[in-house]
């Protein structure tokens, strides 16, 4: 609310400022609500049921709009920031956007999976992933790795592109590459160490990073580098 408060201070009607504040004040209060409806329906713990699945999945969609309303907030809050008009340019971008968030959504299912069904070993997890009789949330793991692998290697040709087409962005899309690679290698060792909920959080925590990376890249893709470059810089 404070954050909302300020941004409308801050800022004239009509900056993207208010709009980013306005979703970011939307996003935890849903996020809250989201969090209520977990605990409330008792879909915690050792519940197994399809309806936690739906829900986890809705909670980390609102979490990754949430975070993307954030990192705007900081972006355009720098001086003399504004957002320039949409274009057919950004459209590889959302839909690296979304793949991003649908690789996230299967492995916050793979980590829920792995947390009521812990395996042994990794070659006792793999036989498990393609047993007939197996949970359902355990043959969902499977998806995760092929989900991400697509969606990486989209979301690596997106960051190369957009930094070709718009050099000023150069900084994001690096930085939308590096962490693409990081993620890659966490998720790796994730499996190797049999998914640890530690590593988990690492592994969510770089997710989180590649996702604000992205957005801002597709912000910046969005303005003039005498507007952005500033902003680029503000944030780092």
């Amino acid at each position: 609310l404070g954050l909302l408060i300020a941004a409308f201070r801050a800022r004239p009607k009509g900056h993207p400022l208010r709009g980013a504040a306005v979703a970011s004040f939307v996003f935890i209060v849903l996020e809250a609500a989201v969090g209520a409806g977990l605990v409330l329906l008792e879909h915690v713990a050792q519940d197994q049921s399809v309806a936690r699945v739906y829900w986890m999945g809705a909670h980390l969609v609102n979490t990754f709009l949430l975070v993307a309303s954030l990192a705007l907030t900081v972006h355009w809050a720098a001086p003399d920031a504004r957002r320039g008009p949409l274009h057919r340019g950004v459209i590889p971008i959302g839909l690296a956007a979304l793949a991003l968030m649908v690789v996230s959504v299967t492995g916050a299912i793979t980590a829920l999976g792995d947390t009521l069904f812990p395996a042994g070993s990794l070659s006792e997890g793999i036989a498990q992933d393609f047993e007939a009789t197996a949970h359902f949330l355990v043959r969902l793991r499977v998806w995760h790795p092929v989900s991400a692998a697509l969606s990486g290697v989209f979301v690596l040709g997106v960051a190369v592109w957009a930094a070709r087409r718009w050099p000023h962005a150069r900084l994001y899309a690096q930085a939308v590459l590096g962490l693409v690679f990081v993620q890659i290698a966490g998720g790796f060792l994730n499996l190797a160490l049999l998914a640890p909920v530690w590593m988990q959080l690492v592994h969510l925590l770089l997710a989180d990073l590649t996702w604000i990376a992205l957005i801002l890249l597709g912000a910046t893709c969005l303005a003039p580098p005498e507007e952005q470059e500033p902003a680029a810089a503000l944030v780092f």
